[in-house]
């Protein structure tokens, strides 16, 4: 697994999402608008992001990738909304989301959050996504923990996810919590298929990541003790 790339100095493009012909009966999620010219990925919009170096391994500022996807699919899945990783950062652990934010003007932001990088081939994905985060989301959400869900490949190993992909995973498992595909499959592409899924701990204070682990990490597992370290600021 390709662990130690170094994310910085990508090239930015234009990007749109595209769709799969679904079941009768079935629709494509509208997607949102394409990446404007000049952005890309990683985003270049954001107002405030941390400097590097930027990578996917410990102690590695995650760069801000923009996406697409849902700020709570439970609620609303018909409708895709730009996600950036911009959104959650924290600097004073005290911030709170502004007016208009999709994610609810005047919430807290996240203290920590956990970047999950799943495929909808990948089967310990389906347990986690189906019996492991939906428990530890309800248990971590209000104690200042956010969980972000980026659904990389679609139905085969190096195919990106496509909005109907992410329509369907986020309404199987009643994803509650932000989650979103990469059109331009720049995150995704770092992981080789046997690191499906990859759980990252970032510390929203400064987006530098604090952990990463491939496959499924258990409920009592030092991986969600540190976790919790970052949330309560002792990390």
């Amino acid at each position: 697994m390709r662990m130690d790339a170094v994310l910085g100095g990508m090239a930015l493009g234009v990007v749109a999402a595209a769709g799969l012909v679904g079941c009768a009966g079935e629709e494509d999620p509208i997607p949102a608008p394409a990446f404007p010219e000049g952005t890309g990925q990683p985003a270049a919009n954001a107002a405030r992001y941390p400097a590097g170096p930027y990578g996917i391994n410990p102690g590695r500022v995650i760069a801000n990738y923009q996406f697409i996807g849902y700020a709570n699919a439970d609620e609303n899945n018909d409708t895709m909304q730009p996600i950036q990783l911009a959104d959650f950062y924290n600097p004073t652990g005290t911030e709170v989301f502004p007016e208009g934010s999709q994610y609810g003007a005047g919430e807290p932001k996240p203290k920590v959050l956990l970047i999950d990088v799943s495929s909808v081939w990948c089967g310990p994905c389906k347990i986690e996504a189906e019996s492991v985060l939906p428990r530890l989301y309800d248990k971590y959400q209000p104690l200042g923990g956010e969980f972000l869900m980026q659904l990389a490949d679609g139905r085969n190993p190096g195919e990106p996810a496509v909005p109907l992909d992410l329509r369907r995973w986020t309404t199987q498992y009643e994803v509650k919590y932000p989650s979103a595909i990469d059109p331009s499959y720049k995150l995704g592409a770092l992981f080789q298929a046997d690191a499906f899924p990859a759980n990252m701990i970032v510390r929203t204070e400064d987006m530098t990541i604090i952990e990463v682990v491939s496959g499924v990490p258990a409920e009592d597992s030092n991986f969600w003790r540190t976790f919790e370290r970052v949330m309560n600021g002792q990390l």
